[in-house]
């Protein structure tokens, strides 16, 4: 149970509460069943009374209430002494009967488990030693954030009031161990104690699914540390004006993401491929543009997901018949009304001669119905169709459809990709921008350096923390440009398997910086490649002689020919 101040109460007091009644008949049955044996009158073989001394007293009960029976000492009892004990016997037994049920039944009760389950999880995140983020919600993202971030060494705390889902994060066997709490998000003092306020706490993701809580998560973490990157998701966009007013850095509408990345395929087929290969886990940038047809769409269902849809089809100039089972004041003109499951709701919907469907229900056994009976209607158009639950990912794969969505993926996708490279946002706003000539040049170049392998993208910034090497030379005159760090760090002759995508450097933002481009101390690289050439630039930018090799072909083993930086102390961040 949490108290107060966002501790956990200790179980052992609260066992000892619990125990209080059966300990203090067991003290009170064994202090008269001693007191009793040092009063009562023996007889020794010779015939002279004796009494038990307090010792003999003490030591006789001590095993008569085991049942053990040791024989009567140091002589034979009288029957005064003997019926003493036979009383003795039956009370001691029954007290600790007694005391023995009362544990068994604590250890059972649900707030005693509750309170040592709280222990567990606040002794584990007081254990933690390295930066951490807080996972508020255990749904399909995020199991994929922690997963992920698992597999990346990064440290996670898991809090979800599904006790359910938080008995997966054992059952899912996560490369780091990971604190779960079952708790209500929502509370401050469940925050605190999966260690919101935590100087380790780098980051709060609220993936709760409920857009209120979400705030909350959002106010708390601002309020009770401000250092900590706060990132949201959110489903309804009322919502996150507030989300953004209470402090959070990022705010994911996977509808949002869904549509323009729809919008994208369609007007920038090479950049969607470039978009997916950086975003998607496991993806790569071999993928065959599509070209998306661009004349008639359905949109099959008027939630929040399908009037995000069709509000980026709309201002990308596309023609929308929206189909709704339910009426609704905010249909367009000419929707349809009427079952999706149903073939005459598709005819009077005119899928025949539509190019492109895309049902949008919060329903999947729906939407997988609706998906086959347009499909029968029509072999030949776009199908893309909403998923709601990844435990349903075999049916979609088999279902006859162009392209599954499943908004938790594309939450997880968005959050690994805030974390790992926060660049990739302004890359992406600058890309739109460009034509398809320079998107399709660039996808070259992806497949040139990467080929086939999967396409990891991360950022470095040239400072101490970072780039340590690369510093030190800057600040002792030396020239760095690109080209250098983007040399392999065993043969300066190859490159490495990656392209610089950005550089940032203050307010100005350079994309895809040429090899020529001078570094300066505090720039922003975004670069994208094959994951090996993420150590290998790491290690150039991080190594003096490894730089000094790559800049002028000096052998690793020779003296650096410009002052290191004395080492950072710790804790220090620049």
């Amino acid at each position: 149970m949490i108290g107060p101040d966002g501790r956990a109460q200790h179980g052992v007091f609260i066992l000892l509460r619990r125990l209080r009644v059966p300990l203090v008949l067991l003290i009170v049955s064994y202090s008269v069943a001693i007191a009793g044996f040092t009063v009562v009158t023996g007889y020794t073989p010779e015939g002279r009374p004796w009494q038990m001394s307090f010792f003999h007293a003490v030591y006789f009960v001590s095993f008569l209430g085991t049942t053990i029976g040791l024989g009567e000492i140091p002589y034979p009892f009288s029957d005064a002494q003997r019926l003493w004990a036979l009383l003795s016997i039956y009370t001691t037994v029954l007290a600790w009967l007694y005391g023995i049920g009362a544990v068994f039944s604590t250890l059972q009760d649900p707030l005693f488990r509750r309170i040592l389950h709280e222990n567990r999880a606040f002794s584990g995140v007081r254990r933690m030693r390295e930066p951490f983020y807080l996972i508020c919600g255990y749904d399909d993202s995020g199991t994929l954030v922690a997963r992920e971030l698992a597999e990346a060494g990064v440290r996670t705390v898991v809090v979800d009031k599904n006790p359910e889902r938080v008995d997966a994060v054992e059952v899912d066997q996560l490369r780091q161990q990971v604190p779960a709490l079952v708790a209500d998000a929502s509370d401050p003092r469940a925050l605190t104690l999966a260690g919101i306020a935590n100087g380790r706490c780098a980051g709060v993701v609220a993936l709760t699914g409920d857009d209120s809580i979400n705030v909350n998560i959002a106010l708390a973490a601002r309020l009770l540390n401000p250092k900590s990157e706060v990132i949201c998701a959110a489903r309804w966009h009322h919502k996150q004006p507030e989300m953004a007013a209470v402090g959070a850095d990022h705010i994911i509408n996977p509808f949002d993401t869904f549509a323009e990345r729809l919008v994208l395929a369609l007007q920038a087929p090479s950049l969607h491929i470039i978009y997916e290969a950086l975003t998607i886990q496991n993806a790569n940038a071999m993928g065959t543009p599509r070209i998306l047809p661009h004349g008639r769409w359905i949109v099959c269902g008027h939630g929040p997901f399908g009037r995000t849809v069709r509000r980026h089809l709309e201002k990308a100039g596309i023609q929308v018949i929206v189909m709704e089972e339910h009426a609704d004041d905010d249909l367009p003109d000419g929707s349809v009304a009427g079952s999706p499951t149903r073939a005459e709701t598709w005819r009077a919907a005119r899928v025949e001669t539509a190019d492109g469907v895309v049902v949008c229900g919060p329903d999947d056994t729906e939407n997988l119905t609706a998906c086959l009976t347009a499909r029968k209607l029509n072999a030949d158009v776009f199908l893309a169709v909403r998923q709601n639950e990844r435990r349903n990912s075999p049916m979609f794969r088999a279902a006859p459809v162009d392209l599954s969505v499943l908004s938790g993926y594309i939450v997880a996708a968005e959050v690994l990709r805030i974390i790992r490279a926060p660049q990739l946002s302004y890359f992406m706003r600058l890309a739109r921008q460009q034509k398809e000539e320079w998107a399709h040049n660039l996808l070259m170049s992806m497949r040139e350096h990467i080929g086939d392998d999967t396409v990891e993208s991360w950022s470095v910034t040239m400072d101490r923390e970072e780039a340590p090497a690369v510093v030190a030379a800057l600040r002792s005159g030396r020239v760095v440009r690109v080209g250098d760090v983007m040399s392999a760090p065993d043969n300066r002759d190859l490159r490495l398997s990656a392209v610089p995508l950005l550089l940032q450097r203050a307010n100005e933002k350079v994309l895809l910086p040429g090899d020529e481009e001078v570094l300066a101390e505090g720039d922003r690289l975004l670069l994208c490649g094959r994951e090996v050439a993420t150590s290998r630039m790491r290690w150039t930018v991080r190594d003096d002689t490894v730089l000094a090799y790559v800049l002028d072909g000096i052998a690793s083993n020779r003296r650096v020919p410009w002052p290191a930086l004395p080492p950072l102390p710790p804790g220090s961040n620049c």
